[in-house]
């Protein structure tokens, strides 16, 4: 489900679910936050890396189909923010690693990760109103990236953008082709290991104070409490279900 890799002061983190297209379920998110936590304490860098032809698919549709009724909201609103928004915490920089899709909580791990590099082939799509969700660390945060108007472009029609156009969004910082993903996600670890430490932290620390709010968990736990009370939305997860 997760592989945890320490090389020297490099955390690699992979999501290992490739059948799934690694998908989050709720035990992934729980290791994914695990592993933000040891990376914290023994890395300089922490990588994210997907297994297989996808970066990550999103998260698992069944635990959405079973608001309330077998899945209890706030625990899953908990752990989505643990997972979502631990990246950003972190006090050293998360490099997202993208080679395939990065749908859904795919998505918001590229953009909650410090710098993001992609394959010329990688899409992004954040189509969780299809399913009668919504993505909770993107509304909260990428309309700073991209501009308000292309986020509820992503949001409202949940339809993939390429790599190249993600670029030009703010999305990404470079992509690149097939097969030299490693060496340019290599140059920015290096890079960073070229600075002290407690410099890297303070700096990231700041750029993101700038947009943290108050309340942030609890508008996810009412966001997902809310769509456990709505028939249509419970409707759309199970419709996904069933295809």
């Amino acid at each position: 489900m997760l592989r945890y890799d320490l090389r020297d002061t490099v955390a690699h983190v992979t999501l290992d679910r490739p059948e799934k297209k690694n998908a989050l379920t709720m035990d992934g998110l729980d290791a994914l936050a695990a592993a933000f936590d040891r990376a914290e304490r023994e890395a300089r860098v922490l990588v994210l890396h997907g297994a297989g032809d996808a970066f990550c698919a999103g998260d698992d549709i069944a635990s959405l189909a079973t608001l309330g009724d077998g899945t209890d909201p706030e625990a899953l609103a908990t752990r989505l923010y643990e997972a979502l928004f631990g990246a950003e915490r972190l006090s050293i920089p998360v490099v997202a690693a993208v080679d395939g899709i990065a749908y859904g909580g795919g998505f918001e791990l590229v953009a909650a990760a410090d710098l993001a590099v992609a394959t010329e082939g990688s899409t992004f799509a954040l189509p969780e109103t299809r399913i009668g969700a919504y993505p909770p660390y993107a509304v909260a945060r990428a309309a700073e990236t991209c501009g308000k108007k292309r986020l509820l472009e992503l949001v409202l029609t949940g339809e993939p953008v390429e790599a190249g156009t993600a670029l030009d969004w703010g999305l990404l910082n470079r992509v690149v082709p097939a097969g030299e993903l490693d060496r340019a996600v290599a140059t920015y670890v290096d890079a960073i290991h070229e600075s002290p430490a407690p410099a890297v932290a303070l700096a990231k620390r700041y750029v993101h104070a700038a947009t943290a709010a108050a309340g942030e968990r609890e508008r996810v736990v009412e966001g997902f409490d809310t769509i456990a009370e709505e028939p249509a939305c419970l409707d759309a997860a199970r419709a996904f279900l069933a295809e």
